[in-house]
């Protein structure tokens, strides 16, 4: 069923599914969109509010690494298919990005879109509440 969905589509039915109470239901809908498109933000949203909200921070941060990393990914690739198609200029163009700090070593751009200076920021608050979380004392069953 899932397969039949567009990326739309799953993320309605993850929200549908949530609202429902069905949070393991709504993980596998968001996953199934990521899997498809693995840079649709929607996706990866959805379920950082999911694992926030049950308080799963390790789940979360595993997320956000995976949403970063697609991101970068996918500007790399881009990257490399403009330098195909524009070899003769490429390699100057570069030369020129750099040389305004407009692109790292990496080849990565300077500036970020918001949805990922979110997701760092996020990146950085899901550390220390799982810091947090790990130092809070267990409750002891033995009495």
């Amino acid at each position: 069923m899932a397969s039949k969905l567009s990326l739309k589509e799953l993320v309605e039915q993850g929200l549908s599914l949530e609202k429902e109470g069905k949070a393991k239901e709504a993980v596998k809908s968001y996953s199934a969109a990521i899997k498809r498109a693995p840079t649709y933000s929607a996706a990866y949203n959805r379920l950082m509010i999911l694992f926030r909200r049950q308080k799963e921070y390790k789940k979360e941060i595993d997320l956000i690494g995976q949403a970063l990393q697609s991101y970068e990914q996918e500007i790399a690739d881009e990257r490399q298919r403009w330098e195909k198609d524009h070899s003769g200029s490429a390699d100057i163009s570069l030369k020129l990005a750099k040389s305004m700090g407009l692109i790292n070593e990496k080849g990565l751009p300077v500036h970020e879109e918001p949805q990922v200076l979110a997701w760092r920021k996020r990146l950085e608050t899901a550390r220390k509440k799982l810091a947090t979380q790990s130092n809070k004392p267990q409750k002891s069953s033995v009495k």
